[in-house]
């Protein structure tokens, strides 16, 4: 048996890829799903051959499973916060699916429990384990590009009628935003690359799908602790393929996606360096590197450490979001408050 039984809950599109991630981790075994359906936690069982897992359609009975030990959250965003708080509560390491709560008020409670339980925690910002994200991350380490003084984020996606979450994605009640349903990306993107806290927001916002209960399309503008200014955008509308566009501006160099300017590190530079890699540029989930980021939730429960993606990071990014909702809403600048975070 495996060092740690797990408990997908959700059966969803994005769970496929949890269960085989886990089936690839040589410390773990999916032996329980549970969702709303028993015909869906039966359709993912058959589908990823979970031949051992038991099927649940009550999420407490599930938990209550003394063969789970961390649990995977692919359920829709507005069901997150319940559904953590039960988890922590009953002793179990939580792996979260973005956004975690569409609210600052569930935000908070969700960090009292898990701070109350002693869990580990991990949020699914999947694209920490991107090999474009991997480059960038290490050529900022080694300080390729100097202090960052200004950086771009931007999520630009169509997410229509034809893409799976569609359904649920155009209610408020469910998804929240566009930042909250999928430009959240962005924001725990800008914040991973900078490497400081923005404090500041000034948003503004339009809607061209008019399905949409909220606005689907988001710019603002940041500004951080320590100076460095920055635009972030989410767009659920936009007639393009799927783009994840980066950009890094330092005081010796510049980052753009995989290009990179460093005549520091590459004298004699007259062009752009392209690195070639897998970039972030499918909103597809079996595109998305699942498996190194329950790698790394697996190593983080094993060796009792916090994730740099743990619920109390990405508080962070959710109430960066949060003031992003509230300046669009109305037209005013925003100081980011970062209450949820400081519990």
């Amino acid at each position: 048996m495996a060092e740690y039984g797990v408990l997908v809950h959700g059966a969803g599109w994005v769970s496929t890829e949890h269960v085989r991630a886990y089936q690839r981790n040589p410390y773990t075994e999916v032996v329980a799903i549970s969702s709303r359906t028993r015909e869906s936690a039966e359709r993912l069982k058959e589908t990823t051959g979970a031949v051992n897992a038991k099927i649940y359609t009550d999420y407490e009975q599930a938990l209550a499973d003394p063969n789970v030990h961390l649990v995977s959250i692919c359920t829709p965003p507005n069901l997150h916060p319940r559904e953590t708080i039960l988890a922590a509560q009953a002793g179990k390491h939580i792996l979260i699916e973005k956004a975690v709560a569409n609210s600052r008020e569930e935000l908070i409670e969700m960090v009292k429990a898990v701070r109350k339980a002693g869990v580990k925690t991990v949020v699914s910002f999947v694209l920490h384990w991107n090999p474009q994200f991997m480059i960038i991350k290490r050529l900022l380490e080694q300080n390729a590009i100097g202090r960052i003084f200004y950086a771009e984020v931007d999520y630009w996606h169509h997410i229509g009628p034809h893409y799976r979450q569609y359904k649920w994605n155009v209610k408020k009640s469910v998804a929240g935003s566009s930042f909250l349903s999928a430009g959240c990306h962005a924001v725990d993107a800008i914040r991973y690359f900078v490497q400081d806290e923005i404090e500041e927001v000034m948003a503004y916002s339009n809607n061209t799908d008019r399905n949409y209960e909220y606005d689907t399309n988001v710019v603002a503008a940041v500004r951080f602790k320590g100076g460095a200014i920055g635009k972030l955008s989410s767009i659920l509308d936009c007639r393009c393929p799927y783009a994840f566009n980066i950009d890094l501006l330092g005081e010796r160099g510049t980052l753009r996606d995989n290009r990179i300017w460093a005549k520091d590190l590459f004298p004699g530079q007259t062009d752009w360096i392209t690195v070639p890699t897998i970039r972030p540029d499918s909103g597809d989930v079996t595109h998305h590197p699942f498996h190194g980021e329950i790698d790394h939730f697996v190593d983080c429960v094993r060796n009792n450490v916090e994730s740099h993606v743990s619920l109390y990071d990405a508080a962070k990014t959710h109430e960066v979001i949060y003031a992003i909702d509230e300046s669009a809403a109305t037209g005013k600048p925003v100081k980011v408050r970062y209450e949820a975070s400081a519990i």
